[in-house]
């Protein structure tokens, strides 16, 4: 199978599923920018730069062969329930505190070791915290093409407010609550 006819299978399933709008292969200029955009971000750091943060989600993404951006509606659920989507870890890879799914929240509700931050946000008090903290945005799982022949090593990340207001803005999309994120995949050996 050609890589054509590859890239052109992944598009026609992304493009099928309910709530997506838009799908772009990222080209070199588009690529860099994002590129940019997301190292900026990171130079900005979290929480309106009290922490830093990393995006291991979108350079895992940037690493692999052919990524690719999607635009969906706000109520597309295109990636699924995740129950890791950010976290906050230290400099030895401990996890302090983290986003919950709402199943994984109500299995910690009661439990006098940790501290919610809200509904779906919780601190491990209990870690003894080693070196500097910081955001980690964690690659997503990105089942929507595992079954495409000729596509392996996916993965995907959400990417940072800087490049989804870049990509909305481009695409004609700033006035809407649309969603944007990286994927990105390798082509087997023998599609190339």
């Amino acid at each position: 199978m050609a890589r054509e006819t590859v890239l052109a299978a992944v598009r026609e399933r992304i493009m099928s599923f309910p709530g997506v709008i838009r799908m772009e292969y990222l080209d070199k200029e588009l690529h860099d920018r994002l590129y940019e955009l997301e190292k900026e971000a990171e130079s900005n750091g979290a929480c309106g730069g009290l922490m830093p943060f990393t995006n291991r989600g979108v350079w895992e993404s940037f690493e692999r062969e052919v990524q690719l951006v999607i635009v969906a509606q706000n109520s597309a659920k295109v990636l699924g329930v995740s129950s890791n989507l950010v976290y906050i870890s230290d400099q030895k890879g401990q996890i302090i505190g983290e986003w919950l799914n709402p199943e994984r929240a109500e299995e910690l509700k009661g439990r006098d070791n940790i501290c919610f931050l809200g509904t779906d946000f919780v601190l491990y008090p209990d870690v003894d915290v080693e070196g500097q903290t910081f955001f980690v945005l964690p690659p997503v799982d990105f089942h929507l093409l595992d079954d495409i022949e000729g596509v392996e090593d996916v993965t995907s990340g959400s990417i940072s407010t800087l490049a989804d207001d870049f990509v909305r803005s481009l695409w004609g999309y700033q006035e809407t609550k649309h969603w944007t994120h990286l994927v990105g995949f390798n082509l087997v050996p023998d599609k190339k």
